[in-house]
Formats: structure tokens, sequence, C-alpha cells
């Protein structure tokens, strides 16, 4: 298979991740169903695009952008890893082992796994604002969009409009990515 073409799926990932990232958004926050089952696809399926973002740009990125993709690619893996369970695992428990596990290591697992996607997140930002390939914009939404998540017991407002800027920043980001590999 040709590089072009890879790095067009890889932008296509992107893209699916984000429209997915936002339903699963558009699902919980607004019309109070349940999203999980695509924030868990935006998440897996990230792992394919945010791939091809760091390839387009490692030389320009450094030892630093390895670092970072390798912290944000661990951390979105771990958060695919939980956002299953909660999706397809968690709900078909009996109240007795939800309430064991409210107070256990599982969420204790979560909160691991979204500092280290944070901690990927933002270093993976700047470190492709400092390669300058894509367009900084689009990586201060993608920073800032994620660190909105954690507000959401808090005001889903916040949690709403942030993860709309992160959707959009992997959709932006497959789309450049899509024109600068010339597409399939």
């Amino acid at each position: 298979m040709a590089t072009a073409t890879l790095y067009s799926l890889s932008a296509l990932a992107g893209i699916i991740a984000g429209i997915c990232i936002f339903v699963g958004t558009v699902l919980n926050d607004l019309v109070k169903k349940n999203g999980a089952p695509f924030n868990f696809l935006g998440a897996l399926i990230g792992l394919f695009g945010i791939t091809g973002v760091f390839l387009w740009q490692r030389n320009e990125a450094g030892t630093f952008g390895v670092v970072a993709y390798v912290v944000v690619f661990i951390g979105l893996a771990l958060i695919a890893c939980t956002d299953y369970a909660g999706t397809f695992i968690i709900p078909n428990l009996p109240d007795d082992v939800l309430t064991q596990l409210g107070n256990s290591s599982m969420m204790r697992v979560m909160v691991i796994s979204f500092t280290i996607f944070l901690v990927g997140e933002i270093a993976f930002g700047i470190s492709t604002i400092m390669a300058g390939v894509f367009s900084t914009i689009t990586a201060v939404m993608f920073m800032i969009g994620f660190l909105a998540t954690p507000l959401r017991p808090v005001n889903q407002l916040i949690t709403f409009i942030g993860l709309t800027l992160s959707s959009a920043a992997l959709i932006w980001w497959g789309v450049s990515l899509w024109t600068m590999a010339g597409g399939i």
C-alpha cells in the first residue's frame, strides 16, 4: 500500500474520530442519551488519526514530538479501554458490584488514564505548534477542548464547547492531512 494511501486513511480516521466524539458529546450533553459508544469509537479511531498527524510532522517535531506522541497515544489507548468498559461492561453489572466499583481501583484507573491523556494531548499540541506543519489554531483547539472534559460534573456547557473544539480540531487535522497527502 502506498504511503499516500496510508496517510489518507489516517486522515479519514481523524475525521471520523472527530465526528464520533462530537456525536457522543451531543448525545451526552444535549439530548441526554448515552453517547458512550460514540466516545469509545472516537477514542479508538482517534489513535489512527493522531498517528498520521504525528508521522506527517515527525521530522519537524523532533524528540519532544516523539515523546508527546507516545504519551498521547498511551493516554488515548487507556481512554479507549475505560470507554469500552464504561460502554459495554459496567452497564451490565449488578448494583452491588457498581457500588464496589465506585469506591475501587476502577475509578483510580480512569483518573490516571485521563491524566496521562491530558498531559499527552497538551504536549502533542505544543509539539505540533513547534513543528509548524499544521495550523496553530487547530493545536490550541485540541489542547483547550479536552481540558474541559473533567468539568462535566460542574458545567456541561463548558464541557460541550470544549469537546466540540477538540472534535473540530481532529476533523481539521484530518482534512489538512488528507489535502497534504493528496487524498486516496
